[in-house]
Order: C-alpha cells, then structure tokens, then sequence
C-alpha cells in the first residue's frame, strides 16, 4: 500500500480527492526532512508521513487556533509535532551542514 492509500484509509468516511491528498502528503513529507534535515525520506518514515498528514487534515479550518468549544464539544490542537512522531525521528540525526544553506557553510 502505498502513502496515498493509506492516508485516504486513515482519514474515511471523509472525502478527499487524490491531488488535495497528494498536496497534503508533500507538506508531511516536507516537514519530516525538514526536522531531519536530508533530501530523502526513508521508506522507514513513510507510515509517519501518512500519520502528520493526517494530522494536517485534521487542523484544516482551524488554523490559528489552539482550542475550540462549540456546541459543548471541545476541541485542542497540537501545534507541533506529535509526540509519537517525534521519537521516531531521534533515530535519524540531522546529518552534518544541514543546519546552514550553502552560503552560509561555506563563510
């Protein structure tokens, strides 16, 4: 199965057509090697791509907010990442120099 697939499983009964799917997997993608500082993913974080995805999902309509209580249902956001995906990401160190951009690392 691949990212796709299992994003839109997660995220059922909710309607989400492929390009906004595929939209919403690059940013999770983005962000995870942001936070390891590589070019690649490795396939061993794809399941974590599908999970920030669907946490990005989630937060659509709420940007900006870190609760909501509507209707006498409350709702908090995380604006971070999640815990459990954070831990996972300990086991791949920011690689040496990505911390600058080329410019920088070459002053």
């Amino acid at each position: 199965m691949d990212a796709r697939e299992a994003f839109l499983r997660a995220v059922l009964p909710c309607t989400v057509d492929a390009e906004r799917a595929d939209d919403i997997l690059e940013t999770a993608r983005d962000i995870l090697l942001d936070e390891i500082g590589r070019e690649e993913l490795p396939e061993r974080l794809v399941s974590a791509q599908v999970s920030l995805a669907v946490v990005i999902f989630n937060r659509e309509g709420a940007e900006g907010e870190s609760s909501r209580s509507e209707g006498g249902i409350s709702r908090s956001y995380i604006d971070d990442l999640p815990a459990d995906i954070r831990r996972r990401l300990k086991n791949y160190p920011r690689k040496v120099g990505a911390i600058y951009g080329n410019e920088t690392a070459e002053t």
